[in-house]
């Protein structure tokens, strides 16, 4: 199978979830897209907010400086035990790997329509992918959220998981429609989680490492057409944006931690 990833280019857990899946699965053709996304300088106003909000004045500095320091690392081509950028990954696993500004335009989907892609896999994409688009791939394009949907749909959904604290957090990987976090579910696992007893960082941490799981069990039942998908009722859904300084107080004050 051709195999695409379409991904957040952050230095953190996603070059390390690709990298997995590929070594995982070796007989398959990769190629890995690198998005700009939470790290880009088109949205520096947006993601300083968002992320002085969520890390706060003392830990914020702390989170940007292992940012740079993971970039430039990557920039360098030092080795580490885990990659840090999605090229790492790719040249790694011997995979193609592109950077792609915008998918949505005639150029770039004539670009991957002439691949021939059988399935995209969506890691924290950061562009919502058009109709068209999502009619590239021969299997359809599937997305990793990080909750169990229908609930909790929408961004850093690990956050509301454990606001609500009822201990059910886990993965899906759905397939996409051009609504968000919309499509039916082809699979889902549970990852026990509770407020008081797992920060943010470690449950995102956990979601990246059962995606890898997701993604090869999925790629198997795509090959095998051995499969069903199951509903994702609109109308038990919920919906979050990212959370808010007025939010994070409230996660802290329940006792939650961000580190």
């Amino acid at each position: 199978m051709r195999v695409f990833f379409l991904c957040d280019d952050e230095p953190f857990e996603i070059p390390s979830a690709v990298l997995t899946v590929m070594r995982r699965r070796p007989r398959h053709s990769y190629t890995v897209l690198s998005f700009p996304g939470h790290g880009s300088f088109s949205k520096f106003k947006t993601n300083l907010k968002r992320y002085m909000a969520l890390y706060g004045p003392l830990g914020f500095p702390v989170r940007a400086v292992q940012f740079i320091f993971y970039k430039f690392l990557a920039a360098l081509g030092i080795p580490t035990r885990r990659p840090h950028s999605l090229r790492e990954a790719a040249s790694r696993a011997g995979a193609t790997y592109l950077r792609i500004e915008k998918i949505n335009t005639k150029r770039t989907r004539r670009a991957l329509s002439e691949m021939e892609p059988d399935v995209f896999f969506s890691i924290a994409c950061p562009q919502i992918l058009r109709k068209k688009t999502l009619e590239l791939p021969k299997y359809g394009v599937y997305n990793i959220h990080t909750s169990l949907l229908p609930r909790n749909r929408g961004m850093l959904p690990s956050f509301w998981t454990l606001l609500e604290n009822k201990g059910d957090s886990g993965v899906t990987l759905h397939k996409m429609n051009p609504k968000l976090d919309d499509g039916p579910i082809l699979l889902q696992r549970r990852v026990p989680a509770t407020l008081h007893k797992t920060s943010l960082h470690e449950l995102i941490r956990k979601g990246k490492e059962v995606a890898a799981d997701l993604i090869c069990e999925a790629i198997e039942l795509l090959e095998s057409g051995d499969y069903t998908l199951k509903p994702n009722p609109e109308r038990e859904a919920t919906m979050n944006t990212f959370p808010t300084r007025k939010d994070v107080r409230r996660f802290r004050r329940m006792g939650g931690r961000v580190w």
